[in-house]
């Protein structure tokens, strides 16, 4: 438990009241200095009679301490600390994005290349998604961005990820955790028409200026409830646009399997990708299809989708922010209360 985590904050409203702080050091020697000659310091009431040369005569400064500490905790709160400042962009003049990334099986072929090391078609999708989210950000360094974008993974079923966020710090760390799982049955199969209808219910209450789906599989639709091209006129109804991008190589690939007695090895395997039902989908929502068939242009149709749905900020930024001036308040206000209490209990002075 970190016990000073309330009175962490990351920006300060009106930080010249900090300039006055200075001047406590200075107050606080002077009040610890300045003592009336001959003044005694003795406690009152009962121990009227003890002698002030116990621990208490040692102790006369923690009065003015803690006024001292009292006063700059108030000041630290004048300057009205806030958490969580970050730029926001209007959202009437953003885009909201759901990105669809299939996580079956055959995302494992080893058909990519990847920083000149062999690579499967999820860790180079995942790549692709990161500079897709770096792309949309201010800058590069920014852990917020400036639209709302979340994640659907879909196998046999779709399952959402990551809600619509602002935060792609936390959107990243869920797209590094996408993994193809084969102990699950439930999750064989390639449920695209369920992702595209998860995604729909997603995006259909949103108040974005433009609505964007952008669907990555390599494979064809065979399981699931839902028929793709149902999902996607869904979609045109709701004004959401779709692009859809088939990953993979042409022809055959390899794909890692466990064997009981030769352990992991490649088998040889067709996985054809339904082009046909994918470029139907991207018309019938006015969106576009892409084919991939290796690292660059996966990279390339992301970076395509990025330029063709740019963001227009007509009014301008505002800020959210949470106050985090309580913690210095109550902390200064009780400093203040004991420094009154212990100065008049115990080290009242009597000339």
């Amino acid at each position: 438990m970190n016990l000073l985590a309330p009175f962490q904050f990351q920006a300060l409203m009106h930080p010249w009241v900090l300039l006055l702080l200075p001047a406590l050091p200075i107050l606080f020697l002077a009040e610890v200095l300045a003592r009336a000659p001959g003044a005694l310091t003795v406690s009152t009431g009962d121990a009227m009679a003890e002698a002030a040369s116990g621990y208490r005569s040692k102790f006369r400064w923690l009065p003015a301490f803690l006024r001292a500490a009292g006063l700059a905790c108030l000041l630290v709160a004048l300057a009205r600390p806030m958490k969580g400042y970050e730029p926001r962009k209007d959202r009437a003049s953003v885009v909201d994005i759901m990105l669809c990334v299939d996580v079956s099986g055959s995302m494992k072929a080893m058909d990519f290349e990847y920083g000149g090391q062999r690579q499967d078609r999820l860790y180079v999708t995942k790549e692709a998604v990161r500079n897709f989210l770096n792309d949309r950000k201010s800058k590069t360094t920014d852990r917020y961005g400036l639209d709302r974008v979340g994640l659907v993974l879909y196998a046999g079923y779709a399952w959402t990820q990551c809600p619509m966020t602002l935060d792609y710090g936390v959107l990243e760390r869920e797209i590094e955790l996408a993994h193809v799982d084969e102990d699950d049955p439930k999750k064989q199969g390639t449920a695209i028409g369920s992702a595209i209808g998860l995604a729909v219910s997603r995006l259909r209450k949103s108040e974005a200026k433009s609505k964007v789906i952008v669907l990555l599989t390599d494979g064809m639709n065979n399981a699931g409830e839902l028929d793709p091209i149902t999902a996607a006129n869904v979609a045109k109804d709701f004004g959401i646009r779709i692009y859809t991008i088939g990953a993979g190589s042409r022809g055959e690939a390899y794909i890692p399997q466990r064997d009981f007695l030769f352990g992991e090895r490649l088998v040889r395997v067709k996985a054809p990708i339904d082009e046909e039902t994918l470029q139907r989908i991207a018309s019938a929502t006015g969106g576009k299809y892409y084919r991939a068939t290796d690292t660059r242009s996966l990279t390339e149709a992301y970076a395509e989708i990025n330029q063709l749905e740019t963001t227009e900020i007509e009014i301008g930024d505002y800020y959210e922010h949470e106050e985090a001036f309580v913690p210095y308040t109550v902390l200064g206000s009780l400093a203040l209360a004991a420094a009154v209490f212990g100065r008049r209990r115990w080290f009242d002075t009597v000339p």
